[in-house]
C-alpha cells in the first residue's frame, strides 16, 4: 500500500466547504482507505490505498460531493513525492528568515500545490509579475513561492491564484509537518 497526502482546496476556508475532521476521515474510512488522519482543519488528509492516483482522485471528489456536499479540487502527494518536495526545497534558510523577518502580517514561505505541472504560457505570465522581493520556484507540479508582504497584498500571490485556480496553497509548517506525518 502506498502512503497518500490529499490536499484538498478551499476546505473549511470562510463560510464554504465547511466539514469536521472527525467527519472527513469517517467518509475516507467508509471509502476503503486505511490509516486515515488528518491535519489542522484545512483539507490535509493522511491514508494508504492501493488505487492509482487518478482512481483515488476520483473516488475522493465523488466522495466529498456524495457525503458532504462539497465540491472541490483534490492534489495528492505520495509520501515519497512529499520527501522531494522537501528535500529540494530552492530557498536557504536565511533567504526564508530574511523574508519573515519582512513580513510581519503572516507566514512567508509557501508551497501552490497542482496535479499537474503548470502550463508554459502559465509560467510566461508569472514570470513577468514584478517581483517587489517576493519570489517564486517550479519544481514539477510544485511551486514555492517566499514573500515579503502580507499574501493578501502581494502581486505574485495574488496573480498566482488567478493563473492557477487549482492549485492548493499550503505553507511550508504545513508541509513539513504533512511530510513528518506521512514517514
Amino acid at each position: 500500500m502506498t502512503r497518500y497526502i490529499a490536499l484538498l482546496r478551499g476546505i473549511n476556508v470562510g463560510t464554504g466547504n465547511r466539514i469536521r475532521m472527525e467527519a472527513l476521515r469517517r467518509l475516507f474510512e467508509e471509502h476503503g482507505f486505511s490509516g486515515v488522519e488528518t491535519y489542522i482543519q484545512s483539507g490535509n488528509v493522511l491514508f494508504s490505498s492501493d488505487l492509482t492516483e487518478v482512481e483515488i482522485s476520483d473516488v475522493i471528489v465523488r466522495l466529498l460531493l456524495e457525503g458532504a456536499q462539497i465540491k472541490t479540487t483534490v492534489v495528492l502527494r505520495n509520501s515519497l513525492e512529499l520527501h522531494s518536495l522537501v528535500s529540494a526545497c530552492p530557498f536557504s534558510a536565511e533567504e526564508i528568515d530574511t523574508a519573515q523577518r519582512e513580513n510581519t502580517e503572516g507566514e512567508s514561505f509557501h508551497v501552490a500545490l497542482l496535479s499537474h505541472a503548470p502550463a508554459e504560457s502559465v509560467v510566461a505570465k508569472l514570470n513577468e509579475i514584478p517581483a517587489d522581493g517576493d519570489r517564486f520556484v517550479i519544481v514539477g507540479r510544485d511551486v514555492y513561492v517566499l514573500l515579503r508582504r502580507s499574501i493578501r497584498n502581494s502581486k505574485l500571490a495574488i496573480k498566482l491564484q488567478k493563473l492557477l485556480p487549482e492549485a492548493t496553497l499550503r505553507n511550508w509548517n504545513t508541509i513539513t509537518k504533512l511530510n513528518d506525518l506521512a514517514k
